[in-house]
């Protein structure tokens, strides 16, 4: 049995990138024991992670952002661990680029199994193995309160469902607001959420709590932003389609095969070469790829694509009877 810790585990969107290596490892040896840890200061994602075939335990990290002496005892009792240990210290280090202008050659993939120590991963996976997936536990979309001894009933599905299943999802701001540079101006999400409102058609907004409110009509913007992360990747599956940049939450609806138009741009210094470097593997959707910080990105030419992936406004009678 080879016990294994690992695997990147500071960012959401790290953790997405790093699923691959699970299915590398499970390839490598023939029997593993595999502990995907957490930092505590993510620990809220961790249900994404249930149920998932490849991995045996879920282990949060004894500090906020990094790791204590417990978690040094367990990483050094593993046969293979994704970062160095300071066995003098006994402490765990943070995992590193050798290569700040990594992007420029390689995807995020196989940057996140590099930094693991794997060099192999391109010639040990297949295409589809070095694809992040996600197993759907849960019920996609609204829940509405149960009654007591629910056990004894079937469950009863939430009104909200029927309209979000044909309404737009958006997660429309990068690390949690503070990159300006890796998506559209809050201006430019404005005037879509404008032209989509305006077409009664529903927009439910995602992530980080302190993002601007980019509409103040109540009827058709649906800002959720003041929920839990999982509740808002839970409703983000219910909708027709999710519109966003390549941020954490957009990988995460991508492992999990959702229909998905990334706004993507070549935001990190000096990337020239390999521009889709960031993006996630996208099976069921496309990356509308900008240069020029977004300057140049149509609205009506968004508004167009995400009616082509099926998104409707609301009928007369979805209108009189909403919720």
């Amino acid at each position: 049995m080879i016990k294994i810790w690992g695997t990147s585990f500071s960012l959401i969107g790290d953790l997405i990138m790093s699923l691959p290596q699970l299915v590398y490892f499970k390839k490598k040896y023939k029997k593993t024991y595999i502990n995907f840890v957490l930092h505590k200061k993510i620990s809220y994602c961790a249900p994404l992670f249930f149920n998932h075939p490849d991995i045996d335990k879920i282990l949060i990290s004894g500090e906020w952002s990094s790791f204590n002496s417990n978690d040094y005892r367990i990483a050094s009792k593993c046969d293979v661990i994704t970062t160095k240990l300071d066995h003098n210290n006994k402490q765990i280090l943070n995992r590193q680029h050798e290569d700040k202008n990594w992007y420029n050659h390689r995807s995020c993939i196989e940057e996140t199994a590099l930094m693991s120590g794997i060099t192999d991963l391109n010639e040990t996976l297949t295409t589809n193995e070095k694809i992040p997936y996600l197993y759907k536990w849960f019920d996609c979309g609204f829940e509405d309160e149960q009654k007591k001894a629910v056990y004894t009933y079937d469950k009863i599905e939430s009104k909200r469902n029927k309209i979000l299943n044909k309404s737009l999802a958006i997660w429309p701001f990068a690390g949690y607001g503070r990159s300006k540079n890796r998506n559209p101006s809050e201006e430019w999400w404005s005037r879509l959420v404008s032209k989509l409102i305006d077409n009664s058609i529903n927009v439910y907004h995602f992530g980080y709590f302190k993002e601007p409110k980019l509409s103040k009509n109540i009827k058709y913007y649906h800002n959720l932003t003041d929920l839990d992360f999982f509740n808002q990747i839970k409703i983000s599956l219910g909708s027709k389609l999710a519109l966003g940049t390549d941020s954490g939450s957009m990988w995460v609806l991508s492992a999990y095969n959702h229909p998905m138009i990334i706004l993507g741009i070549n935001w990190y210094d000096n990337h020239t070469d390999n521009l889709k470097a960031t993006i996630p593997p996208i099976k069921n959707g496309e990356c509308i790829f900008n240069k020029n910080n977004f300057l140049n990105l149509s609205v009506d030419e968004i508004y167009e694509k995400i009616l082509s992936y099926g998104v409707k406004k609301e009928n007369l009678i979805e209108k009189i009877f909403k919720f």
